[in-house]
């Protein structure tokens, strides 16, 4: 895949939408959540001519690459914060009770392996339909998304971590673990914006990088889920808006604001979009280097 011009087009359209549009039908995010299965179903459909056996080596590969990330992020930030403010005491009150039935990543989870299988029974090409269907996301992620100032009292400190500890990791991967250049990079820049790093690393370089920057992402968003509870005392919310990345603004906001600290969701935000719009710009441009 060509540098895509359209990637951004679609999102400056969704984000200038947005601002003329204020009324927020509750059909917007239902719509994105759709979009993202459609997404992560072709995403699993374009697996299909990688046999299993080479998707269970690709799972050892991404929980080192996502543990090189989130150990990067987690060690500068624990630097940084020396210099930044204080943050109060997290809040210590119990969890609300899900409403959903089933966890939203086991359905995506599920989603990519019924997408697998269809695409190994069918053996349709679908990859032309990625970029058509990312558009559409992008200008949904730019229509919804919001940039608030307040609460964003050393920022730097979060965005720092996050950002050297991925261009570390990639580094790391392109260097000792044989990724090419941009796949490294386009992997831990995606800041666990997987239904954004999965698909165009499959457009460029394959259905198998492909598969690594997706879950290597994935598992970034769900790992910051599952280590708050023990993590958030230590980290506070700077830290676990560092570790959840591009999803801080949204599926871990909860988790920073429960386990870290109640008035962290402003800074959760900032941080969230921040390197939401980070990797939405510099994805494409890094995938457009030669391999």
């Amino acid at each position: 895949m060509e540098f895509d011009p359209f990637l951004y087009v679609a999102f400056v359209a969704g984000f200038l939408a947005g601002r003329v549009v204020r009324y927020r039908s509750p059909w917007i995010p239902r719509a994105t959540l759709a979009t993202v299965v459609v997404l992560v179903g072709l995403l699993g459909a374009t697996l299909s001519l990688v046999s299993p056996a080479s998707l269970l080596t690709e799972i050892p590969s991404a929980v080192a690459f996502v543990a090189a990330i989130l150990g990067a992020t987690v060690g500068l930030y624990l630097v940084l914060a020396r210099f930044g403010p204080s943050e109060g005491p997290g809040g210590v009150a119990p969890p609300p009770k899900s409403r959903r039935r089933v966890p939203f990543s086991v359905g995506l989870l599920a989603t990519l392996l019924a997408g697998y299988a269809l695409g190994r029974l069918s053996g349709v090409d679908v990859t032309a339909a990625i970029p058509w269907v990312l558009y559409v996301l992008l200008a949904f992620v730019g229509f919804d998304i919001t940039l608030t100032l307040a609460g964003l009292k050393g920022v730097w400190i979060p965005l720092s971590a996050a950002i050297a500890g991925a261009a570390i990791a990639g580094a790391l991967f392109a260097v000792a673990g044989g990724v090419p250049v941009p796949a490294a990079f386009a992997t831990s820049l995606g800041f666990g914006f997987y239904s954004l790093a999965g698909p165009l690393v499959t457009a460029r370089l394959g259905a198998v990088l492909g598969l690594l920057a997706f879950l290597t992402n994935f598992l970034r968003e769900n790992l910051t889920m599952l280590l708050a509870p023990y993590l958030g005392r230590r980290l506070r919310g700077g830290g676990l808006s560092a570790m959840g990345g591009a999803t801080a603004m949204d599926t871990t906001l909860y988790f920073v604001t429960r386990y870290g600290d109640p008035k962290a969701g402003s800074l959760a935000l900032a941080v969230g979009f921040i390197l939401t719009l980070t990797a939405t710009l510099a994805l494409p441009a890094l995938l457009a280097l030669p391999a």
